[in-house]
């Protein structure tokens, strides 16, 4: 499978999956339109960028002509609302859900939950299970898979498989990978 469809199919498995959450937790989910609390200007894999980029130029975006606002947490935000939303990253659809990671601080590697401050608010206990979480390990294993088969195959190999490339740049960007 082409990586980049890859990305798409996995881009949708995390939309429908962050819906379902976002409906199981009902109140205790916060996020809404012009909240921003967790945007920041990203770095991506250059599969996702290279798919948000051609996403773009089919839809006949005319990226240079996006404002991006080097004062603002993320550039692409504009009155608390995102100027790319429906192209955004995947780490953007995960805000504010409850993730499931590998906590490797202190020397021992622990399951760990964490979600949005502004989320999960009142009284608890908050109890989280494989069901009502995100597993991000997963979901980064999967996103790092599709990366590696798209490095590993363009032509002029000019990212690594680790190579990380400024969300920002897609406004700049001018040429194919």
């Amino acid at each position: 499978m082409d990586p980049l469809e890859g990305y798409r199919l996995l881009r949708e498995q995390v939309d429908a999956e962050a819906a379902r959450l976002t409906a199981l937790h009902g109140d205790d989910i916060v996020c809404r339109e012009g909240c921003a609390a967790c945007c920041t200007n990203l770095t991506v894999f250059p599969v996702e960028f290279f798919a948000i980029l051609r996403e773009m130029e089919r839809d006949g975006v005319d990226r240079p002509r996006i404002p991006f606002d080097t004062t603002a947490p993320c550039g692409f935000l504009h009155e608390g609302l995102c100027r790319i939303y429906r192209y955004r990253p995947i780490i953007c659809r995960t805000h504010g859900l409850p993730i499931l990671f590998l906590d490797d601080t202190g020397g021992a590697l622990r399951w760990e939950v964490s979600f949005c401050e502004k989320n999960f608010t009142g009284p608890g206990p908050h109890e989280f299970t494989d069901e009502t979480v995100l597993d991000v390990e997963e979901l980064n294993a999967m996103l790092s898979h599709l990366n590696h088969a798209f490095v590993s195959a363009l032509p002029e190999k000019k990212y690594h498989e680790l190579s990380r490339i400024p969300l920002k740049e897609l406004t700049t960007y001018r040429e194919k990978p």
